[in-house]
């Protein structure tokens, strides 16, 4: 199926009477999914009201109080869980609130805010040839007792300091020991001072040993006991991967021959459920859902300041501590690195119809998921009829109301709307389109893209309109976190006329055609002088092209960037701007750094030596002084210590104020058609504005949050503040100065002859 003829098939066809006096008519724009097809899968709807959250701290805080207050049930479905993992933090050593665990155990038994026994059920994906050949620790803890990674036979671990199975170990602690503390006063044996001071003691941060320790045998506790039925009313099951389906559903994909063996094989052999929901009291008075891009696991809890170092977002040792920035000497092991990385992504709460199309997707991945013991919990035995939601999930709701589609990749059932809703909404772009998102690495969206636009602009030109607007597409992503990315993330880029913005990976597919070119000269050379009968040397070695390069030239070969950016300019109208995030260290000071103390005590020894020189005289001239040694590489290499990369994990589009989607689906092919994703998407203008204007003026730090982004001069300037802010920050970055935003253009140096999505 080519790409236009998938924005085609998604558009509901409609007859719009022509004015006779004004020769006018007027139409609403299809934002959402209205073909038959898809609304048989995903249909609208239009009653509900949305609340749409930026990042972790934000999100967490909203799903614990909906968890406090449920009085039904509880269904969660993830990619990863840890019950380790706190949903609302205090700047402490774990635990630093309540943990997931604490939280659906304690609903599970009735001792949560509403004081009623609520059905806890977690559908979580874990599949044992997927986790062999590319290994995720989604489950932190689960692997370890009942994957293949239990025939490691890893003991399980014995915490001393608790006391109950649940208990915080360090709180538990401090208890005990400041019962002991006051029996020792009342008897006369402590004095208030030693208590003091013993308090103090056990307030100290734990040695990250026994937080690492503590954390684990959590886990492995809270997997068991889920898993062995010891927690009434708290199910696990897990979901495996589909194989057999998504073969099925990447046949198109499979049969171009676009695809590298190596690509092919995680992409169907390795494809994971990446749904991220949640329905709280489905039955009940107030049902609610949330539809999210964040994982249930502990590196996805951050601030919207992404400060560069937060203890609550925890210690390198409780999650993924690399940064995967791309650039050359920017992405180094720090000792100022103290806390997990920054994480950028969103979530959206939901009451009102679309509640029974997230309820639906859990219900149809429950039922078909496994147990891996007595605490699967029972099938589910409900139909639920998405098409005819029940009355009592509006019943609560008050205008103004939003419509709804949830969209989904279901390789199951052959679903594919969420690619499909990508592919419509370039044709109705017409002021900006925002992408930002984890892995944009998809060229054929970006060609489809220039061609529709191209297309629009001739439409209008040969209507002799005098004006034709410019559409500004922003795309803000992170450096791939494998060099393996790299590739299919310099095609896209490179389509939209940045593939400078990875410079090295460029140079090699030059390089590659180059040698290609000069072959071919030569083969022809050789072919003339051997007609000619001039001579009969050896023909010319042809050079082996790699799949990379092969694959470029199918799409259309390479040119220069600015050159690509001109011709959009003018031929589509379409300007461009590609950049990525990072925070700065505002705490950070060269003089405490081993380097910079390294340099002030050269520097101090020279002074001395200098003096001594000086007070010797004249017959001091004779011995030269020798300086210090140039450490200027080791001082820039520092200064590049104190930037890190904000991890980008959205799934966010946003397009002219008019509509948006969010939710667990990436912009690459994997997302598309392999891995089960869930997003949501809606036309509510006031919703698509309000948080466009939140998340642009939290990336510009409140300096500009775009306006009235729907009027061509503003979003020009808009436009032209960005691309100049992502620039400067980018220079100052090499200068070791300070970031006024978190804006920075993007740039990546690794080059890589191996694809993955």
């Amino acid at each position: 199926m080519s790409d236009s003829q998938t924005t085609r098939k998604t558009q509901q066809h409609c007859t719009v009477p022509l004015s006779d006096r004004s020769r006018t008519a007027t139409i609403t724009s299809q934002w959402l999914l209205e073909s038959s097809e898809d609304c048989a899968a995903a249909p609208i709807h239009h009653h509900n009201t949305l609340q749409t959250y930026i990042c972790g701290e934000e999100t967490f805080q909203a799903i614990a109080q909906d968890i406090r207050s449920a009085e039904e049930s509880i269904d969660i479905v993830c990619w990863g869980f840890d019950p380790a993992m706190e949903l609302v933090r205090e700047a402490r050593p774990w635990p630093r609130g309540d943990t997931w665990g604490d939280l659906l155990r304690l609903a599970a038994e009735g001792k949560l805010d509403a004081r009623k026994k609520v059905q806890v059920r977690v559908l979580a994906w874990y599949d044992e040839l997927a986790d062999t050949l590319m290994p995720h620790d989604n489950l932190q803890g689960y692997a370890t007792t009942f994957g293949w990674r239990s025939l490691l036979k890893r003991q399980p671990f014995n915490d001393r300091a608790d006391q109950h199975k649940y208990a915080q170990p360090s709180q538990a602690a401090s208890a005990q020991i400041q019962r002991a503390g006051l029996q020792a006063m009342r008897g006369g044996q402590f004095t208030p001072e030693d208590y003091q001071r013993l308090q103090a003691l056990v307030s100290q941060p734990l040695d990250p040993e026994e937080v690492r320790r503590r954390r684990a045998s959590y886990n492995l506790r809270w997997f068991g006991d889920v898993v062995s039925a010891k927690v009434e009313g708290l199910s696990l099951r897990v979901r495996q991967g589909l194989r057999k389906d998504v073969l099925d559903a990447m046949a198109a994909e499979r049969s171009a021959g676009k695809l590298g063996a190596f690509e092919q094989i995680g992409l169907e052999f390795a494809a994971t459920h990446h749904q991220k929901t949640i329905v709280i009291d489905y039955h009940g008075k107030r049902p609610r859902a949330y539809v999210l891009g964040l994982n249930s696991v502990t590196d996805y809890w951050d601030t919207k300041e992404h400060r560069f170092n937060d203890p609550r977002r925890g210690a390198p040792f409780e999650g993924d501590a690399s940064d995967h920035s791309g650039g050359a000497g920017w992405d180094g092991a720090s000792a100022d690195k103290r806390s997990l990385k920054p994480y950028q992504d969103y979530g959206c709460r939901i009451e009102g119809e679309a509640v029974a199309s997230v309820y639906r997707n859990f219900v149809q991945g429950w039922n078909r998921a496994r147990s891996p013991g007595p605490g699967g919990g029972a099938n589910i035995g409900e139909q639920v009829d998405h098409h005819k939601p029940a009355a009592h999930l509006t019943a609560a709701n008050k205008p103004p109301y939003s419509r709804v589609q949830v969209l989904r990749t279901f390789p199951e059932a052959g679903e594919r709307s969420i690619e499909r809703l990508y592919y419509q909404n370039i044709r109705w772009a017409r002021h900006y389109i925002y992408i930002e998102n984890q892995y944009f690495q998809h060229a054929a969206w970006a060609r489809e893209l220039k061609a529709q636009r191209k297309a629009y602009v001739q439409d209008l030109t040969d209507a002799q309109r005098k004006a034709v607007p410019t559409l500004h597409l922003i795309v803000v992503t992170p450096s791939a976190e494998r060099k393996q990315m790299v590739p299919r993330t310099h095609d896209a880029v490179a389509e939209l006329g940045h593939g400078d913005s990875m410079p090295n990976q460029d140079r090699m597919i030059r390089n590659e055609l180059k040698r290609q070119a000069e072959y071919e000269k030569a083969l022809e050379e050789h072919n003339r002088l051997t007609t000619l009968e001039a001579g009969f040397a050896s023909p010319p070695i042809k050079p082996q092209l790699s799949a990379v390069t092969k694959s470029y030239i199918e799409a259309g070969g390479i040119r220069q960037a600015q050159q690509v950016r001109d011709e959009l300019n003018g031929a589509a109208k379409l300007r461009t701007l590609v950049a990525s995030l990072w925070t700065y260290d505002e705490e950070w000071n060269l003089a405490n750094t081993p380097i910079g103390r390294k340099v002030e005590a050269e520097q101090r020894g020279y002074q001395r030596a200098l003096k001594e020189w000086q007070r010797r005289g004249v017959d001091a001239q004779s011995t030269p002084l020798v300086p210090p040694p140039d450490r200027s590489r080791e001082l820039k290499q520092a200064q590049a210590l104190h930037y890190r990369e904000i991890y980008i994990h959205s799934k966010l589009m946003i397009v002219d104020d008019s509509m948006f989607t969010l939710g667990s689906a990436n912009l690459n092919l994997r997302s598309f058609a392999s891995d089960s994703e869930i997003n949501i998407a809606t036309d509510d203008p006031d919703k698509a504005k309000d948080l466009r204007q939140r998340v642009w003026s939290q990336h510009t730090k409140g300096e500009w949050d775009g306006g009235e982004a729907t009027d061509p001069i503003t979003m020009t300037e808009t436009f032209e503040a960005w691309e100049s802010q992502a620039g400067d920050s980018f220079d100052r970055q090499r200068e070791g100065k300070a970031l006024t935003s978190f804006l920075v253009k993007f740039h990546d140096v690794r080059t890589s002859r191996i694809r993955v999505s």
